[in-house]
């Protein structure tokens, strides 16, 4: 119900007071801007005022009553006058009104500035919301961003965000399979669903507040601003209920999951960007999570150069067993290194897809090598190398390799002689079963039937390599395995690979790598200890 004042009117003032739309108030005296402020809307009756012109009692009274509507009484005004109060901010101005006159010409005039209050009203709440959340998103994004170096002008924008506590810990959360939920829809499906979860997040009833803001398409940043704790190991416990508590609410009022990572507690907000990494880096080891999970950056178990260099060299097997059709062999060796890595992570999540993102550019050249259509296979690899970068656990990447294997393998199947692809399956087996003796291209020739120019023809055609060099980068791979043991000579390395000579052997292995055995072998060693 709006307020209404009257000013130099009793029949009006009694006249208004009988009606139950509105509360009326007398207004005495213009020198009581005390009384003029706290009505929303002002009827002054001008008629009597002696002070009449511009710059009067009234113009002063309407300047007082600036967040008033003013609806000015007179018997009559000039042309002038009326412009200027128009001009001055009145809301209307209306001539000769007697009480009879009030239900006629005064009350729609009432009801109409009514309305034009309560919208007013509502864009004024709307403006301060809008700029109250400007406001925090700003300090929020600076603080993420570690845009904000001085300790005053943080403690001061905290103060106009309304905060009563400077935030000091970062949660991110993420909504899980976004790609998948949002696959093939548009802005306003994203939209809908982003705005459903923060909902949600701003419906988690705690005791402290937070900031929260979009960083990324399906990522929200929390700021949270813990109360000062005695037990430091106290904070790592508020930030994960919280946590819960947010994971709870979005599963109650959702149909969606999340994952949440946690960075650590930092006093001095000036560091608060040093949480917000913390909690991505949390978050990556969703990988070796699963959905709807919490990670706070202390639980982690962090990356050992040992392990994954061993890593590297299981999935580099895997190529090698594919290059000789040995499929079993290389969903064995896939099967090893993701039991290893899903029992015991000491690898970075950010690592570990580098490392898949390898094995797949590498099995899609093995594939055309060995006969696949690159036509066929450059979707084929785009597509997949789009998937690996969008799966979020362990177990779906573990399905996409299964996949991209048996895939492969059918466009090479399919691209290729079938008996052709049978005597080069067999040279190359023969290969690795005698690669550590002096064979040559009559030798394998003679082991699958066939003349040594067809046999060379159909090799080069089916790896992209001649016979020789095949040999020789097979011979060399082992050697660079063999000379990462100590115990063994150069000369003993080179009769294990098929030189009867070490200076023979040492030259070869320059020329494909650049550097003299020897040399390896210093580089490797002091990489991997």
């Amino acid at each position: 119900m709006s307020i209404i004042g009257i000013y130099q009117h009793e029949d009006l003032f009694q006249n208004l007071s009988a009606q139950e739309r509105f509360q009326v108030e007398w207004i005495p005296s213009l020198k009581d801007t005390e009384m003029i402020r706290a009505v929303d809307l002002l009827i002054a009756d001008i008629s009597l005022d002696e002070e009449s012109e511009y710059g009067g009692t009234h113009f002063r009274m309407l300047q007082e009553a600036i967040e008033s509507k003013v609806i000015f009484l007179k018997e009559s005004f000039s042309f002038d006058e009326m412009k200027q109060l128009m001009k001055a901010g009145a809301y209307d101005c209306l001539e000769a009104v007697e009480t009879a006159d009030v239900p006629e010409r005064l009350l729609p005039v009432l009801i109409k500035a009514e309305a034009d209050l309560k919208r007013e009203r509502r864009q004024k709440q709307r403006d301060s919301a809008y700029m109250l959340r400007s406001i925090r998103e700003c300090l929020a994004y600076d603080l993420l961003y570690g845009n904000s170096k001085n300790a005053k002008e943080i403690w001061e924008r905290s103060k106009l965000a309304e905060l009563s506590l400077i935030p000091n810990t970062v949660l991110l959360l993420s909504i899980d399979h976004f790609s998948w939920l949002v696959e093939n829809k548009g802005e306003l499906w994203k939209n809908a669903l982003r705005a459903e979860v923060l909902q949600a997040i701003r419906e988690t009833h705690l005791h402290y507040e937070s900031l929260k803001v979009l960083v990324t398409e399906e990522k929200y940043a929390i700021l949270l601003a813990l109360p000062v704790q005695v037990d430091e190991a106290k904070y790592k416990a508020l930030s994960i209920e919280y946590a819960e508590k947010i994971r709870a609410e979005i599963n109650r009022r959702t149909d969606y999951t999340v994952t949440i990572g946690i960075g650590n507690y930092f006093e001095d907000a000036r560091n608060l960007h040093l949480s917000y990494q913390e909690s991505k880096q949390a978050q990556a080891y969703r990988l070796f999570s699963t959905e709807n999970s919490i990670i706070h950056i202390e639980d982690l178990d962090y990356f050992e150069t040992a392990e994954y260099y061993d890593y590297k060299m299981q999935i580099q097997s895997i190529t090698e067993k594919f290059s000789l059709g040995d499929l079993d062999g290389v969903r064995q060796q896939w099967e090893e290194v993701y039991c290893s890595i899903a029992s015991h992570v000491h690898i970075k999540p950010e690592e570990f897809r580098l490392q898949v993102l390898d094995l797949l550019f590498s099995l899609s050249k093995s594939a055309i090598q060995n006969g696949a259509s690159p036509k066929n296979m450059m979707p084929l690899q785009i597509k997949h190398a789009k998937e690996l970068h969008e799966l979020e656990t362990l177990a779906e990447i573990d399905a996409c390799v299964k996949t991209i294997i048996t895939e492969y393998s059918e466009q090479v199947n399919e691209g290729h002689n079938e008996q052709s692809l049978k005597s080069v399956k067999g040279i190359l087996q023969f290969i690795e079963d005698h690669y550590h003796e002096e064979i040559g291209l009559e030798t394998v020739a003679a082991q699958v039937e066939l003349s040594p120019n067809y046999v060379s023809a159909i090799f080069k055609q089916t790896t992209g390599s001649s016979f020789s060099y095949y040999l020789t980068e097979r011979r060399m791979k082992k050697a660079k395995l063999l000379l990462e043991d100590l115990n063994m000579t150069i000369y003993e390395i080179a009769e294990s690979v098929g030189y009867s000579s070490s200076q023979y052997f040492s030259r070869v292995f320059k020329n494909h790598v650049d550097m003299t055995p020897t040399a390896y072998r210093n580089s490797v060693l002091s990489t991997k200890y």
